[in-house]
């Protein structure tokens, strides 16, 4: 009696899971973003919302919860009801890196997050000062090697995305420049623009505004293949260092155990809303590239990426309080 209790339970699950994603969602939809409002994440977080709500047939409403790069928000994600009503933007340095830099992280991201998917890809970039002696990565190296520990290079803290960017730098192109860690990332730049950094390490977005202007050049993209805002820029791939990849996306994710019927409507939600050709464009325009990853392919992505990302931290022997 109980093997056919638990059958006809079994059988009975399916029909209720899809139920489940059918009737979904009949309220709005929080989406958790854990930074504050005008920075990177959440300038992608609110046009994919707005596209995914289309989708959806009800709102998705930002709910910026800025704090400890991000943590604060992914812990609210991660204790939410896995429902479908709360899930969270993140970038991958929040789900990647910062699990692997801090001794008392909040959150077990294979344990208590599930992945919906992937939008953007960022155009992770070299950038240099415009008066610097040069064009390309190849002379910015060339120029490296000649002032050994003379040039510096500024990121936004100690083990953040940029400075780990740089490590993969270092060990690919031997330069030897001296690492000017700061409290984020504008700081950096005003000193690289003042003259007292010499090459920074981020998405593009950050520079875009001082390299119209001329006061910065950016000399190489740490990607697979060149980004449409920067035709003339080529990447590192093409200056003769194939190895020398860094991936940073963003992307959505829900708290474990929410259905699976569930995370196929917000996946084919997300979907929906990174086809429409105007907020494709809004993203490049702001750095990215759309690149849209269901899933499973998230999954993989997230352990392969925590696998490298793992090594070089290892390496460098950071742990932050």
């Amino acid at each position: 009696m109980h093997r056919r209790s638990l059958l006809a339970a079994a059988l009975g699950a399916a029909p209720l899971a899809a139920a489940w994603g059918q009737d979904y969602p009949s309220r709005p939809v929080r989406v958790i973003v854990g930074f504050p409002p005008g920075g990177g994440t959440d300038l992608v977080a609110r046009p994919m919302a707005q596209g995914a709500q289309l989708a959806l047939g009800q709102s998705l409403v930002i709910d910026n919860k800025g704090g400890a790069n991000g943590s604060v928000g992914l812990e609210a994600v991660a204790k939410s009801a896995p429902d479908g009503y709360t899930i969270g933007h993140v970038n991958s340095s929040v789900v990647l890196t910062n699990p692997l830099l801090y001794r008392n992280f909040p959150v077990n991201v294979e344990r208590d997050l599930a992945p919906v998917c992937t939008v953007a890809d960022s155009a992770v970039v070299l950038a240099i000062p415009a008066d610097l002696p040069a064009k390309d990565l190849r002379e910015f190296v060339a120029l490296a090697r000649s002032k050994p520990g003379e040039l510096h290079f500024g990121s936004g803290g100690l083990g953040s995305v940029d400075h780990l960017s740089f490590e993969v730098l270092r060990r690919q192109t031997g330069v030897d420049l001296m690492h000017v860690p700061y409290r984020g990332g504008g700081p950096a730049l005003n000193d690289m623009l003042g003259g007292r950094v010499q090459l920074m390490i981020s998405s593009y977005g950050m520079y875009k505004g001082q390299v119209d202007a001329g006061r910065l050049r950016i000399v190489a993209i740490l990607g697979r293949k060149r980004h449409p805002a920067l035709p003339e820029v080529p990447t590192a791939i093409e200056q003769g260092w194939p190895d020398l990849v860094v991936q940073s996306w963003q992307g959505v994710v829900a708290p474990a155990g929410t259905p699976a019927a569930i995370l196929d409507r917000l996946e084919g939600a997300y979907r929906q809303a990174l086809a429409v050709p105007e907020t494709s464009k809004l993203l490049e325009s702001l750095g990215y590239f759309p690149v849209f990853r269901g899933r499973g392919e998230m999954a993989i992505l997230m352990r392969e990426e925590t696998a490298k990302w793992a090594a070089i931290i290892g390496e460098l022997n950071i742990r932050l309080d």
